[in-house]
């Protein structure tokens, strides 16, 4: 069974109720969106969900494959906290990281404290929390329990083909292993849509999310690997080298786009978008 859904899902904490005064017309259309994805995710009953953060280790040069037993954080800010925990498909992380590393490809297994049980967990970040918060949440709402999750934490400075070629191995080891796969690629996209913001301004935001709207919009993910490197590095996003995991994790797969909402209510741009 290849995979059987994927998601770009934002992690900007203006999208959750719990931790904003309030919402603009903007973010309360992305909280609408990713809430429905992740109910589209319930729907597809995967027995598991690959997420990929840019915010978790920074790895130079490599990709971190989460093995602890669990995963747990919360966010807190002044108007409230959200927080999540999920058990780790340790048996899935080991076989991803022995056939990626049989591919050459640069990657680590990570633990951390102690070898198994409670105190085996990795601490998360936001860009991890905010989109588990949403899909857990719905698994409370069809009072379902939701599946193990494996965490991958892509390097920016790997070549962008290893990062094409994990995916797919994601997507092998899925259909070979008989699991319904989801995977999650937890990306902002250009950080300098504003002058007052703390990249600043560069007209290269606007170009690169135009791009990558139409790219996910039209099925064309492909098209990610021609964008050129000044403009990614002048836009900011954190999203690039997960969406090329996504596009290698997918290509195989008969995946189509099902929904894209995409809005730009701070310095940094949001896409919610769903393939099944």
């Amino acid at each position: 069974m290849p995979i059987v859904y994927a998601s770009i899902m934002p992690h900007g904490d203006e999208i959750v109720p719990e931790l904003v005064n309030k919402f603009d017309a903007d973010t309360k259309e992305l909280y609408l969106a990713a809430d429905k994805a992740a109910g589209i995710m319930v729907d597809k009953k995967p027995d598991l969900i690959v997420i990929a953060s840019p915010h978790n280790l920074r790895l130079y040069e490599h990709i971190g494959i989460i093995a602890t037993e669990f995963l747990s954080g919360e966010l807190r800010n002044e108007y409230g906290c959200i927080s999540v925990k999920a058990r780790v498909d340790r048996d899935f992380s080991k076989k991803l990281y022995n056939e990626a590393n049989k591919n050459v490809i640069p990657v680590i297994l990570v633990n951390y404290g102690t070898s198994g049980g409670e105190l085996s967990s990795m601490c998360l970040d936001w860009g991890t929390i905010i989109p588990l918060w949403f899909i857990k949440r719905r698994y409370i709402i069809e009072q379902l329990e939701m599946p193990k999750v494996v965490l991958v934490t892509p390097s920016r400075e790997i070549d962008w083909d290893y990062l094409v070629r994990f995916g797919e191995i994601i997507n092998e080891l899925s259909e070979k292993e008989g699991i319904r796969i989801a995977f999650v690629a937890s990306a902002d996209q250009a950080h300098t849509h504003d002058k007052n913001g703390p990249y600043g301004y560069d007209e290269a935001a606007k170009i690169f999310d135009e791009i990558i709207i139409e790219i996910a919009k039209e099925n064309k993910l492909g098209e990610l690997l021609k964008i050129r490197k000044d403009i990614i590095d002048r836009a900011k996003p954190d999203s690039f080298w997960q969406l090329l995991i996504m596009y290698g994790a997918i290509k195989g797969a008969g995946l189509s786009n099902i929904l894209n909402v995409y809005h730009c209510p701070t310095y940094f741009g949001m896409l919610v978008s769903v393939f099944v």
